[in-house]
């Protein structure tokens, strides 16, 4: 079913449903685990309680147990009602077994050993003997579930005997019931209450996405002029502004490759027309002299070298656009790079009188990247100032390492750029001065693949000019080489 063919209570019981459903299973989720950490903590505490009140009991009786000089030992009928008072303050059984004591205990069985060895089926009075405390579940004489623990009496040194508390599990069983009770009860309310928050989030959920439903249809249909017009400031209205900028991006990128194309296709049907124009006439022409014919063949391979660098510049910098290109690591000598780089340009400078100077440390300034794509980059900024600089001119290249990285700062005194078109100057075939764009070498796409590159790797480039005639300045900022790389410096003289 597409969206165009749902109703408002389609979407409307949909959303509802899938609300009611994750709530549903995450507190039913939610009550088990805590369902089990219920259990154990109870019994886990239940069992402590049931250790220290037969060590408190353990204690209480110890006192009656003791016999002093010329005293007086306690009857069977005092024990017992002894016993009988504290088993109406622990809940539980109680028994006595003392050792050598016979007269003054209460289902006593008969002692072996003075009744030290006569524990083999009670796990806790053998610990209790140790004067350890421990809790065994067994079954009583009835049949029924019942906790048992124990703990020593101790006259001073000497252990007189040992009390044993016996309670049935159902106590146990009471407690975590009443837990359970309080869990299952605060769960209704908090899904009761989760529920009616869906319920009402869901109405105001639908209407926001209809209008997002519709702004999709006409953007799908091509109109990337449209925006939604919103006043909420949830999230609802977090993703229409988000909607808004992607419709207004693809609007701007789709004009930005209109023009791309235009411009691309502009610039390889120039060479291409003038490669055509000299093959016909070596082909057809039976007047050409050698002398034209030769010329006509140099153009040719002028404008096949043109195409070549303009391709290979159209591949690097939609490598870079898509985020496919392949960055480098390797470390950098930028001075030693910066003197080659001057002295391939050198003999060009010298043909226009350019003096060209370099100001950089004496010692290694070291840079991660590729080498081919530091050399794409200052090559084409060292390029466009031969292009722009007139005879007799300087450009200067300054090379300095600051706190953040490596500045590297290219001026020259050349034509200068006016002030509106610094803006456009990354632009692709963008060309400030357009009456002589076929008179100055170049693809157009020179400064656009510079600030691709630079960007990738996390630097910044800007480009300065005073105004016609002024000169200009491009300052690249280049982040220094990271501590961990340790390879040699890539730059071979």
């Amino acid at each position: 079913m597409s969206i165009k063919r749902l109703t408002a209570t389609s979407i409307r019981t949909r959303l509802l449903a899938a609300y009611v459903g994750i709530i549903l299973l995450g507190f039913a989720g939610l009550t088990a685990l805590a369902g089990g950490q219920i259990n154990a903590a109870v019994r886990a505490d239940y069992e402590q309680r049931l250790q220290n009140e037969v060590r408190l009991v353990a204690q209480a009786l110890s006192t009656y147990l003791v016999t002093n000089p010329g005293a007086e030992k306690p009857d069977s009928s005092t024990i017992t009602a002894v016993l009988e008072e504290l088993e109406t303050q622990v809940g539980g059984k109680l028994t006595l077994y003392a050792f050598n004591e016979q007269d003054n205990t209460r289902n006593s069985p008969d002692p072996d050993d003075n009744g030290r060895n006569s524990f083999h089926d009670m796990p806790e009075m053998e610990t209790a003997i140790r004067g350890e405390t421990v809790v065994v579940q067994r079954r009583n004489a009835d049949g029924d579930d019942t906790l048992y623990t124990g703990a020593s009496i101790m006259g001073g040194q000497r252990p007189l005997g040992v009390v044993q508390l016996a309670v049935s599990i159902q106590t146990l069983e009471n407690v975590a019931l009443q837990r359970w009770a309080v869990l299952i009860i605060g769960c209704v309310l908090l899904t009761s209450l989760a529920l009616l928050a869906a319920v009402l989030l869901s109405r105001s959920i639908i209407q926001p996405l209809y209008k997002l439903r519709e702004s999709a249809v006409r953007l799908s249909k091509g109109d990337f002029s449209h925006r939604i017009a919103y006043t909420w400031k949830d999230e609802i209205g977090e993703v229409a502004h988000a909607f808004n900028e992607m419709a207004g991006q693809v609007q701007s990128m789709l004009e930005e490759q209109r023009a791309f194309a235009s411009n691309t296709s502009h610039e390889l049907r120039t060479p291409l027309t003038a490669i055509r124009l000299r093959t016909e006439a070596l082909r057809t022409d039976d007047t050409l002299d050698e002398a034209m014919a030769k010329q006509y063949i140099e153009e040719i391979d002028d404008e096949v070298g043109h195409l070549s660098d303009l391709v290979q510049e159209l591949t690097l910098l939609s490598r870079f656009d898509a985020g496919r290109a392949e960055l480098g690591k390797a470390e950098i000598d930028m001075v030693r790079l910066a003197h080659n780089l001057l002295g391939q340009l050198r003999p060009r400078a010298e043909e226009k009188h350019i003096g060209m100077s370099l100001n950089a440390p004496t010692e290694p300034v070291l840079v991660n990247g590729s080498l081919s794509h530091l050399t794409v980059v200052f090559r084409n900024l060292l390029d466009n100032a031969l292009k722009y600089t007139p005879d007799g001119g300087t450009i200067s290249w300054q090379i300095t390492a600051t706190a953040k990285g490596i500045r590297h700062i290219i001026r020259d005194d050349g034509q200068g750029i006016a002030t509106p078109h610094l803006p456009h100057l990354f632009e692709r075939f963008f060309r400030a001065d357009k009456a002589r764009s076929r008179d100055i070498p170049g693809t157009g796409l020179g400064l656009a693949l510079v600030k691709s590159i630079v960007e990738a790797y996390g630097g910044r480039i800007t480009v300065t000019s005073e105004g016609v005639g002024q000169g200009t300045t491009a300052t690249v900022d280049w982040p220094m080489a990271a501590p961990f790389v340790s390879q040699s410096p890539a730059v071979e003289s």
